[in-house]
């Protein structure tokens, strides 16, 4: 059941240069967050236990001090295929230097097509994220990539973004706004705020919704450039609105900044207190695994619609590595 896992996501850091409304993720700090050397050794090592794609995330991955010197290594050391997720409030020298140690691929988070005019940091890193992700491609990295995450505010100009970014050749990951913490039950996600009624989607959106995510099914089967598989858009109004899918299976490893292994993005668990990377073996490794499924089917969690989680289901499903989509 395990054997073909081929997908992580790494919390470089937990630092991060703007506060958004939706995260809690930087509010708890580590002192011992794993230094370059220690993330050096955890890439070549995971490699080793069978990933093939890494993304390297945070906070923000680009506070990290030395970020480049990972970059390298990766590209060196291993043969793994990765992407770097930011907000792109980055200055135009940094991501030179990042491309010059090897950028693979990059996402920038980009709702909507506002000017630098707008005041808050999500509109400023929208516009931010398309700037960067064109200079990006000028310079020749082949994985670009947009986060788009749906809420009541851009629902009804998803159609002309996703065209936008696609006529740019920008792949476009999608995924409703995450509004709950996760606390039904006895369990309370970590890392996710709890957000306004007007900031998620509402059975009263559904019908648009649906209207939406036909619209670019259609975008799709004409060759634009949506990551998500079919499944995840014709279910959008289904889970979306209600954040009530559930993963099924251990289908991605996600790693902390400490580098403790962790039950999902928003759930450290009991995993995270007896498994690190830094103390990983292959034996180690499918003990991890057991237990996360133990903790995972003990859980009463009230589901997301993350499509991170969706999207590795799906491919372990259908045999597919991530960042297939930019492959073929």
């Amino acid at each position: 059941m395990f054997d073909n896992i081929t997908e992580c996501q790494i919390f470089l850091t937990r630092k991060c240069n703007i506060m958004c409304g939706y995260c809690k993720l930087t509010e708890k700090q580590f002192v011992n967050e794993l230094s370059i050397e220690e993330w050096k050794t955890a890439l070549s090592l995971i490699e080793r236990l069978g990933i093939k794609t890494v993304k390297l995330m945070g906070g923000e991955p680009t506070a990290l001090v030395g970020l480049e010197e990972i970059i390298r290594h990766v590209n060196e050391n291993t043969n793994l295929k990765f992407a770097l997720l930011s907000n792109s409030m980055i200055s135009d020298e940094r991501l030179d230097s990042l491309v010059e140690a090897g950028l693979q691929g990059y996402f920038a988070s980009v709702d909507n097509l506002n000017e630098l005019t707008e005041s808050s940091d999500m509109d400023k890193k929208a516009s931010a994220g398309i700037m960067a992700l064109r200079k990006l491609k000028r310079k020749g990295v082949r994985l670009l990539g947009a986060n788009v995450v749906i809420s009541p505010q851009n629902l009804n100009d998803l159609p002309e973004l996703i065209s936008a970014l696609s006529n740019e050749g920008i792949w476009i990951n999608l995924c409703p706004v995450i509004h709950t913490t996760g606390s039904k039950g006895e369990i309370r996600w970590e890392y996710r705020k709890e957000l306004s009624a007007d900031s998620h989607l509402k059975e009263s959106d559904i019908p648009a919704l649906n209207d939406i995510m036909i619209k670019l099914l259609q975008f799709k089967y004409d060759g634009a450039k949506i990551a998500a598989p079919d499944s995840y858009l014709i279910n959008m109004s289904k889970y979306g609105v209600n954040c009530d899918w559930q993963c099924g299976r251990f289908s991605q490893l996600r790693i902390d900044a400490d580098g403790a292994l962790m039950l999902c993005n928003d759930i450290r668990g009991e995993v995270a207190e007896k498994y690190n990377i830094k103390t990983m073996t292959v034996e180690k490794y499918e003990d991890f695994k057991k237990d996360w499924q133990i903790e995972r089917n003990g859980l009463h969690c009230p589901g997301c619609y993350w499509s991170c989680f969706y999207l590795a289901e799906d491919n372990l499903a259908n045999n597919k590595l991530e960042f297939y989509y930019a492959e073929e």
